[in-house]
C-alpha cells in the first residue's frame, strides 16, 4: 500500500526507556511520547524497517506516465510509458546502519518479455551518484512474488549532512495496456539498526574519560542535549539518581508534552493532501471558508492520501467531513481506510451539504504499514462532491507480554512485567546476571546514560 514520507521510529526506544522506569520500581507507565514514539513491540530485537510505497515514488520527468492500481495485496505502481523510470528518496535517521531491501512486485510478463529493475544507490546532497548498494531484477514470469537482498557488506552507515539514498524503479521498453498493469511494484522495505556512532576525541566531561565503559553513550546523551552533567564539568556517573530525577531525564529524552491526562492523539488529514491514484485523473479545491477537494475528469476517479500512525497503536476512531450538494442519489462519495491489504472501515457521503461522517470504537490495532485513506467516486463526479479532511483519533498501547517471564526476580504479576520484557525483547539489556534482572537495584547516571542512548539510538552524525 502507499504512503507518505514517514520516519518508522525504531519499536525498541520507547520499549527501553520504560523498562529503566521499571528498574527504579516506577510501576506506572508512560502513556504516550509527543514525538509519536511507538508503543513497545515485541520480537522486534534492535532492527527497524523504512517502508517506501508507491505513493512515494515520483517520475523523473513529465514524459513518464505512471498509474497507481489496485493488484490482489494492495495498490502498486505501474506505468504506461516505455522505459518509464521513477525514483524515491527515503529518509533513514542519520547514523542508522543499513541492513537490507526486500522488493515486493509483479511482473506477468511472460518468459522472454521484459524484466524490470528496482536500484538503490547513495548520492550526495547535491544530487551526485556516489554509487550502488544493490539492485534487484524483476524478472519475466516472476508473478507476484518478492526479493531480499542483503546489504550488510556495504557496511553503509546513513549521515545525512553528506549524503542520502535513492531508489529507483526503472521498467522495460513494452509497458502494459493501462487496464492491465501485470508488470508493477507493490513496495520497497530497506531494514536497518540504529547505532551510537563514534564519540568526540575530547571528553565533556571531567570525569567520563574516554577509556569509561560509558564513555560513548554519555557523550550522545550531551551531544543530544538531554544533560549537562551535574555541574562543574562533571557527569558523576557514580551517582545513583532519584525517581524525580530519572523521570527528568527521560522526559528529556522522549520529548514528553507538558500535558496531564492525555489518552488519546487525534490527527488531521486536511482535503489537500489528497491525491489522484493516476496522472491521468485532474481535480480543483474550492475556496474559503468551506476548503474543499474534487475531482474534475479522469480514470480512476479516486484520490488517496496517506497515514503513518505509530506500528501498534490502536485507531479508535475516524471523522469524514465532506459536501454532497446532490438531490438524494444512491451513489456516494466513498471513504475507504485500508491497512495494508485489509480494509478496516468505508465511510459515505450523504446528500444534502455539508457534514460528517463518523465510525466509533473501531478498535484497530495499526501494523507496520502506512494507513491508506481513498475517496473511490461511485458515480458522477465534480464540484457538487467534494472532501473537507479526515481526523483520526488513536491511542497508544503496550503489547502483552510473552506468557513466561524472562527473568527470575521479574514474574508475570509484577506491575513493570510487560515493560522489563519489551526492554528484553529489544535487545537493549540481557539484565543483571544469573538469569535475573535486578528491578530494585539503584541506577547509577552511567548505567541510565547506557540504556537511554542504546533506546533512542542516539546519534552525533
Amino acid at each position: 500500500m502507499p504512503g507518505v514520507r514517514s520516519l518508522k521510529i525504531p519499536v525498541f526506544g520507547f520499549a527501553a526507556a520504560l523498562a529503566v522506569v521499571a528498574r527504579l520500581a516506577i510501576a506506572e507507565p508512560l502513556d504516550r511520547a509527543a514525538n509519536g514514539t511507538p508503543a513497545p513491540r515485541f520480537g522486534i530485537a534492535n532492527t527497524a524497517s523504512y517502508q517506501i510505497t508507491p505513493f512515494d515514488f515520483s517520475p523523473v520527468d513529465s514524459t513518464m506516465h505512471f498509474m497507481r492500481w489496485g493488484l490482489p495485496g494492495g495498490l502498486t505502481l505501474s506505468t504506461t510509458s516505455p522505459y518509464g523510470a521513477f525514483f524515491s528518496s527515503p529518509e533513514l535517521p542519520s547514523g542508522a546502519l543499513l541492513v537490507g531491501m526486500t522488493v515486493n512486485y509483479c511482473n506477468g510478463n511472460p518468459p522472454g518479455g521484459d524484466d524490470f529493475l528496482v536500484i538503490l544507490e547513495k548520492v550526495d546532497n547535491s544530487g551526485n551518484f556516489l554509487g550502488m548498494l544493490g539492485s534487484v531484477t524483476a524478472h519475466a514470469n516472476d508473478f507476484c512474488t518478492s526479493q531480499s537482498i542483503d546489504l550488510t557488506a556495504q557496511n553503509f552507515t546513513v549521515l545525512n549532512h553528506v549524503d542520502r539514498l535513492l531508489v529507483w524503479v526503472i521498467f522495460g521498453p513494452n509497458p502494459p495496456a493501462p487496464t492491465d498493469p501485470i508488470v508493477a511494484v507493490s513496495d520497497v522495505r530497506l531494514t536497518y539498526q540504529l547505532q551510537v556512532s563514534r564519540p568526540p576525541l575530547t571528553p565533556t566531561f571531567s570525569d567520563v574519560p574516554s577509556t569509561d565503559p560509558g564513555f560513548r553513550y554519555v557523550e550522545a546523551l550531551a551531544a543530544s542535549g538531554v544533560t549537562a552533567g551535574c555541574g562543574g564539568g562533571n557527569f558523576c556517573p557514580d551517582q545513583t539518581i532519584t525517581r524525580r530525577q530519572m523521570a527528568v531525564f527521560q522526559s528529556r529524552a522522549l520529548g514528553l508534552a507538558y500535558r496531564f491526562g492525555t489518552v488519546a492523539t487525534t490527527i488531521q488529514v486536511p482535503e489537500w493532501q489528497f491525491v489522484p491514484v493516476g496522472d491521468t485523473v485532474l481535480y480543483d479545491d474550492t475556496g474559503p471558508p468551506q476548503l474543499s477537494r474534487y475531482v474534475v475528469s479522469g480514470f480512476p476517479p479516486v484520490l488517496e492520501s496517506a497515514v503513518g500512525l505509530p506500528a501498534g497503536a490502536v485507531l479508535d476512531s475516524i471523522e469524514f467531513d465532506f459536501c454532497d450538494d446532490r438531490p438524494p442519489n444512491p451513489d456516494p462519495l466513498d471513504l475507504a481506510v485500508w491497512d495494508g491489504p485489509n480494509q478496516i472501515a468505508q465511510l459515505d457521503s450523504v446528500p444534502g451539504g455539508c457534514g460528517s461522517a463518523t465510525a466509533q470504537a473501531i478498535g484497530h490495532t495499526v501494523g507496520d504499514s502506512k494507513l491508506i485513506l481513498f475517496l473511490q467516486y461511485t458515480g458522477t463526479y465534480g464540484a457538487q462532491l467534494r472532501t473537507q479532511g479526515v481526523r483520526l483519533t488513536y491511542h497508544l498501547q503496550v503489547s502483552p507480554p510473552p506468557a513466561t517471564a524472562t527473568f527470575g526476580d521479574v514474574p508475570t504479576s509484577d506491575p513493570a512485567f510487560a515493560f522489563v520484557e519489551a526492554l528484553a525483547a529489544s535487545g537493549i539489556t540481557g539484565g543483571c546476571g544469573g538469569g535475573n534482572f535486578c528491578p530494585t537495584n539503584p541506577v547509577t547516571r552511567r548505567q541510565m546514560a547506557i540504556f537511554l542512548a542504546k533506546a533512542l539510538g542516539l546519534s552525533f552524525n
